[in-house]
């Protein structure tokens, strides 16, 4: 069976093309935006993992999807990217270039218990460097362009204001 005739069902289609743009949506959030029934959806999910047009990916009680493609993308950071208090922390990281935690805590609105929390992640994966200073722990982004190119690429499938706005502002800065 070649690709059409996998894709010959309209509602395969929309899911296919709906992982292929948002990649890392959990099923969840696949089934509100595709609008389909629970069974429904986990048949064409099985159907599209078996024929190796996507795949799956576990982080703790999500399944997120990916589409097989040529370019990879950072699965590690866009699962985090798809968290929306991570995703806030990252984007003030990347205004802000290093902060403190009492800094992230005041400025996001969130416990301290919280940001430690969704901080160490980012510090298991590597995304977030610590470093101390004059007695204080900052933090910081390791790499800062993968972050943005994903975000400027997969603007659209974060339903984000603060996205589309970090990504506006970061396009007229470079002249895009």
């Amino acid at each position: 069976m070649d690709l059409e005739e996998t894709m010959a069902l309209s509602p395969r289609d929309r899911i296919y093309s709906m992982i292929i743009q948002n990649p890392g949506l959990h099923f969840r959030e696949i089934q509100r935006r595709v609008d389909i029934a629970t069974g429904a959806l986990q048949y064409h999910i099985d159907y599209l993992k078996k024929k190796h047009l996507i795949y799956e990916e576990k982080e703790g009680k999500f399944s997120r999807f990916y589409a097989h493609q040529e370019q990879k993308i950072d699965e590690k950071l866009m699962n985090l990217l798809r968290q929306d208090q991570v995703r806030q922390i990252v984007l003030f990281l990347l205004t802000k270039r290093r902060a403190t935690i009492k800094t992230i805590v005041k400025e996001m609105e969130l416990s301290t218990s919280t940001t430690k929390f969704h901080l160490q992640k980012l510090l298991d994966t590597g995304i977030v460097l610590e470093k101390e200073s004059q007695g204080k722990t900052f933090y910081s982004l390791k790499e800062r362009e993968p972050i943005m190119e994903l975000l400027i690429v997969y603007k659209k499938s974060f339903m984000d204001s603060l996205v589309d706005n970090f990504v506006e502002i970061w396009e007229e800065e470079l002249g895009l």
